[in-house]
Parts: structure tokens; C-alpha cells; sequence
């Protein structure tokens, strides 16, 4: 599971809405720790923050969570997919006040082995 993903959004209509890497660098038992670069597209979220940084998430089973920006308490981009022979395939929302509801999907696609 470890190892660089290029990453990619697409809003509820399918367009690109994200694009950016996840540089996955340590599991230690559930917890996920990386580095994470997210530069938001034509058609993504006004309140989507261009970010590059540490990031955040939890593993079960082949369920993956990650937070984007785990140190903010609002505009941090989370993502809830499953992992399926290096790609990460799910959905995207936004943390604010409240957590959103799903607002389009992702995949990100491992690099190398």
C-alpha cells in the first residue's frame, strides 16, 4: 500500500475538479501517514485550498479514509475509498462546519512498485 499515487477527482457531472499525489510513507498498524499535493481544476469547489503537505488516514480491511488536511478543523479535502491491486477508487468530500455529502469521485492510481 505504501508508495506515490496520482491522484484525480471528478465533480457529481464528471468533470475534473482535482488532481495532486499522495505520497504514502508509513503504516503503523491502521494509521496512515504521508505527504499529500492537491491543486484544485477549472471545475473544482471555490473553497477547495491548493495544498502541499502532510495528510492523514485509516485502513480496515481494503477500506481506506484520508484526510488531506488533518490539521485544519474546515476546508480540508477526505476521501473514502477502497484499495484494489494499487488503485484507490471512491468518493470525495469536503470538512467544514459539517462534513459534506459526497460531492463526485476519485482514483488514485499507485506509481512503480
Amino acid at each position: 500500500m505504501l508508495g506515490q499515487y496520482e491522484l484525480s477527482g471528478h465533480d457529481s457531472s464528471g468533470r475534473l475538479a482535482f488532481t495532486g499525489t499522495i505520497s504514502l510513507i508509513s503504516l503503523e498498524q491502521d494509521h496512515l501517514k504521508g505527504q499529500c499535493t492537491i491543486v484544485g481544476e477549472k471545475y473544482g469547489p471555490e473553497f477547495l485550498f491548493e495544498k502541499n503537505g502532510g495528510c492523514e488516514g485509516l485502513v480496515d480491511g481494503k477500506k481506506v479514509s484520508m484526510d488531506l488536511a488533518p490539521f485544519l478543523d474546515d476546508a480540508g479535502l477526505l476521501l473514502e475509498g477502497e484499495l484494489d491491486h494499487g488503485r484507490i477508487t471512491g468518493v470525495w468530500m469536503l470538512d467544514g462546519f459539517a462534513t459534506s455529502p459526497p460531492l463526485g469521485k476519485f482514483e488514485a492510481v499507485r506509481k512503480g512498485r
